[in-house]
């Protein structure tokens, strides 16, 4: 869906000087791997030294984290889509900005999930389990593509009012279980 607004409902021309580019909307697909080669180190860092001032955050706090920096970027979205429908096509700034809240999320999401999957399954299941880690991201590949096939069916606020809820839902779940979930990780952080 965020390729589509891109095409549909944002205005790709950089003037610069006088002189005018139009920018192909797949552009914006480069967005989230540069965000993650500028943002890992920083990241990294950052648990690293909040480990030892002894303040990181919980894996289920992380991956709550994440889930809101996602909901985030989808009311980023949210706002984009209004002003496309009050005024046209919108600055390249609304899709920057949501991918960018995206990549926050993944960064908190996706190497701290890796890792986990590592330290909590059994020796001889490790590669299995690697496995299965990569293929719920299969999963909720498909259920994304389905829900994009709606993008023409529903009015484009309300569209993405609903990973709204359901990242902030989920990010809220996960707070609230987060003293069962550390217990059940036995002490893995």
């Amino acid at each position: 869906s965020l390729t589509l607004f891109a095409d549909r409902e944002t205005d790709l021309t950089i003037r610069l000087f006088g002189w005018n580019w139009l920018m192909p909307s797949s552009f914006f697909q480069s967005l989230n791997p540069l965000f993650i080669v500028l943002l890992a180190p920083f990241f990294s860092k950052m648990w690293i030294k909040l480990g030892e001032a002894g303040r990181e955050p919980s894996t289920p706090v992380k991956f709550a984290a994440g889930l809101g920096f996602l909901a985030i970027g989808f009311v980023v979205m949210i706002a984009g889509a209004a002003v496309y429908q009050q005024s046209g096509p919108v600055s390249m700034l609304w899709l920057t900005g949501a991918y960018f809240f995206h990549t926050l999320g993944e960064l908190c999401l996706s190497p701290v999930g890796l890792s986990l999957v590592t330290k909590l399954a059994p020796a001889k299941f490790g590669s299995l389990m690697m496995g299965t880690w990569f293929l719920s991201s299969f999963a909720a590949n498909i259920v994304g593509g389905y829900f994009a096939g709606n993008y023409d069916v529903w009015n484009h606020t309300l569209f993405y009012m609903i990973p709204t809820g359901t990242a902030l839902g989920a990010a809220i779940l996960l707070l609230i279980m987060t003293p069962k979930l550390k217990k059940w990780m036995h002490g893995v952080h």
